[in-house]
Formats: C-alpha cells, structure tokens, sequence
C-alpha cells in the first residue's frame, strides 16, 4: 500500500523531546515565501472565511483505503482456529500432537488478528477526520487529536519544518509539522502535520508539499493572503458537522486517478475496494465537534465577502458522476467473478 500513517494509532509523534538537529535544520521561516510556485490547495479544504481558514487532517485523503483488506486478513486468522477445531473433533483418534497443533492455530491466528484489529481500529470507530483551524484574527490554531482533544497553540509560536515519514513501498514521505513548544524554546510539547497534499512518493514531490504550505502561510501572513486564496478554491470538502455523503466517498476514492478517466476504468476493481473500505469505515465513525468556546473565538460575520464552503462547491459533470458509478459498478462485477472463479465460492457454481 501507499498510504502513508504517520503519526496515527501507534504511530503516534514523539514529544516531550528536545527539537533534532534535522528539524532545526529545516525549520520554515514564517515571514518570507516557501515557494517561487502558486499556491494550491491540494483539495484539503473544509472552509475559508475572513476570520479562520479550515482543512482536513493527513490521513483523510486515504481514509478507509486498507480496510477491506485488512477486513479479510482478520476474518480468516480469527475463523481458521475454529474451522482446524472442527475438524480436529471429527477425527476418531486425537493425539497430545493434535493438541499442541490446536493450540499453536489458535495463539498465531488470534494474536494475528487482535495485531490485525489494533491496526484497523486506528480508522474504524475513531473520527471521519481530525479538522485542522487557523484563525487569522486572534492568530490561534487549532488542531483535533486522534482521541478527540484539542491542540490549541499561537500561530506565531508554533515552530514549523519539513517533516518526514516511511512508507515500505516508497520510502521518504514529507509533511510540514508543526510543533508546539514548551517555554525552552527547545522541548516539544505537542505535534501535529499543518499541510501533506497526500500520495507523496519521495523528493520528487516536495514542490506540491511546499505549494500547499505556501497556501497556508500566505493565508495566516499575506495582507491580501484572505482574498487571494478565497478566489483560488473552488472545492470544498462536505464534512463539516456531517459524516461525507457516499457520492462524496466515491470521489476520494477514485481520486487518485483523477485527471485519466481511463485508468479509473482500467483499475475499477481496486479502486472499488477503496471505495467500499473508505464509506463502510465512515460509517463506523464520530464525527469531529469543535468546543463551544473555539466556536466562539471564531465567529464569522454575516456579510463576510470571503466565506466560502461546500455549499459553494461548482455542480458535478459526466465524469464525477455517472462515470464513476460505471467504474465502481464494472469493479465490482469483476471482483464478484474473481471470488466465483478463483476462490472457494467456485465450488458451489461447479458441478
């Protein structure tokens, strides 16, 4: 897979540490351009107004994607204990051997699938998404946690740099993290990721990341950063106060192939399963609620010129819609005759 966890579950930062010698090394000046190249919002946005800009967490771009795999993988090392069992029993004559094999299906299967369980409850009944808010006015962020707190840090303390994470089929991934530090100046206290545009595979695409952290900063530094970035987006995710509609989950998940129609076809029957993993994990999940007091610091106003959200979302055409329903629709016929040819559901279908 090419997700990428960092800092999810067990995954989790490290704080209560002093700063590394490779973050202090690059460290973003918040003061001066990160890059030469336009801003872009990279589809993380949740809302833009005069007073607070707001956008989803790292992981919401692939939320649900292994989870119909790791479904499976539970399924069969939690049944496959109990089906050797059963077998076992029909056996005339059982040996203390056959006792010692059970009991070795039964501690590797069910300790495979409670690790299984633990990794899968890192998504399922947890959040639909972890909302990040940067408040121009009373220059504040705030930022939900994976358990539901609120990280609440000055916008001008927070120290900021390129951060980095692995994924086993790629490697190197980057984000810009955000620390927030004790009074030291030099001990993390907290952390969370500020901007990762998602599907980074390496150095190669560190200009996207630091395109979608300029869109931040100029936001929160840039005089005109408000207007600018309100007549740039166009898109908006609809999860505020809601859990994503499954049209809205059909998108996300044929989205990495979006700009070549084809290859959502041509790929139908994965992009399905992350179809299928993304609404079904949705489904299991809370959805995220700010404290009435951060509400009140970030009231709008009523004639704000620059209040933009899903509702202002551009209406979809042939290729968000009606496209999509064959894809998802052609992957799913071709991941049912897969199951009739190649597994054991073939033996009811054969004579």
């Amino acid at each position: 897979m090419l997700s990428d966890y960092t800092g999810l579950g067990r995954n989790a930062y490290k704080v209560n540490r002093p700063l590394t010698p490779d973050e202090k090394a690059s460290r973003l000046s918040k003061d001066r351009r990160w890059t030469d190249e336009p801003p872009n919002d990279e589809a993380l946005l949740i809302k833009i107004n005069s007073t607070y800009l707001e956008i989803v967490d790292r992981w919401y771009w692939q939320k649900g994607q292994i989870q119909v795999f790791t479904l499976v993988s539970f399924l069969m090392f939690a049944i496959s204990p109990v089906y050797f069992l059963m077998m076992e029993l029909q056996r005339a004559e059982r040996g203390w051997d056959a006792w010692a094999f059970l009991l070795f299906t039964f501690l590797l299967g069910w300790g495979l699938a409670w690790a299984i369980w633990k990794g899968m409850r890192m998504e399922i009944f947890a959040y639909t998404h972890y909302p990040i808010r940067l408040n121009r006015k009373n220059r504040m962020v705030y930022a939900f946690r994976t358990d539901g707190t609120v990280i609440r840090a000055p916008w001008d303390d927070l120290f900021l740099h390129i951060g980095e994470g692995t994924v086993p089929t790629v490697g190197t991934t980057y984000d810009i993290r955000a620390h927030v530090l004790d009074e030291d100046g030099v001990t993390v206290k907290d952390t969370f990721t500020l901007a990762y545009p998602g599907f980074l595979t390496g150095k190669n695409d560190l200009p996207r990341l630091m395109r979608v952290g300029e869109y931040v900063r100029r936001y929160m530094e840039e005089p005109d950063g408000v207007k600018k970035n309100a007549e740039y987006s166009m898109l908006f995710n609809p999860v505020e106060g809601r859990r994503e509609g499954i049209h809205w989950s059909l998108i996300r998940a044929f989205a990495p192939s979006s700009r070549y129609p084809w290859l959502q076809l041509l790929f139908s029957m994965v992009f399905s399963l992350f179809f299928l993993g993304r609404w079904l994990t949705m489904l299991t999940c809370k959805v995220p609620v700010w404290p009435e007091e951060i509400e009140e610091e970030c009231k709008i106003e009523a004639d704000d010129p620059y209040r933009k959200d899903a509702s202002n979302n551009p209406k979809f055409g042939f290729l968000e819609g009606p496209w999509l329903v064959i894809c998802v629709l052609t992957g799913l016929a071709v991941l049912a005759w897969v199951l009739v040819k190649y597994s054991p559901l073939s033996l009811l279908f054969s004579g």
